[in-house]
């Protein structure tokens, strides 16, 4: 008989912002660190988005929202959302943006992101959004393809900067 893994989705809250730096630089650093970009521009960002003062901001904002995904204790991945005017583009309607979904590289492929994917539904949901939507590094093809599995079209595109290197986004959305 198997155990079933028991995953908990646990909101952040202020005093969790070690926590959370430390979970979202190491997440960061592990999804596109070398060799898809270079140790200078990783370093770069990371110093720039990752920082205390930074993801303090980040969760004192009333229309950020984080939640950490938990196993036995350990957090192996975090979700941020994003409303109103945290939203990293002007768009239409009420919508919620899916800002970060980050899972460490031991739970990638488990269902942790398939769970984080579904509370940020949950949520807009419960928010009565029209639909929700993201930006996805055009060249991050699994992450694409678990989007497009879970109903998402891409609309549109956005440029992203990593350190020196200008980037294209792929902005996607779900009608809920």
């Amino acid at each position: 008989m198997s155990q079933s893994i028991e995953i908990q989705i646990i909101k952040v809250q202020h005093k969790d912002s070690q926590k959370l730096l430390q979970i979202g630089r190491q997440t960061f650093y592990d999804g596109f660190g070398p060799p898809v970009n270079t140790e200078e521009n990783i370093q770069s960002y990371l110093n720039e988005k990752f920082t205390k003062e930074h993801i303090t901001k980040e969760l004192k904002h009333p229309n950020s929202i984080f939640y950490f995904a938990k196993l036995n204790n350990e957090i192996i991945g975090y979700l941020k959302l994003n409303s109103g005017d945290a939203q990293t583009e002007s768009v239409e309607g009420n919508a919620i943006e899916i800002e970060r979904i980050y899972v460490t590289k031991e739970y990638q492929g488990k269902k942790t992101g398939q769970i984080l994917l579904d509370k940020s539904l949950q949520v807009a949901k419960n928010k009565n959004a029209e639909y929700i939507w993201l930006g996805v590094w055009d060249k991050n093809v699994r992450a694409i393809k678990f989007y497009e599995r879970n109903g998402f079209k891409i609309f549109d595109k956005h440029g992203f900067m990593l350190g020196t290197e200008a980037q294209v986004d792929l902005m996607m959305k779900l009608e809920l």
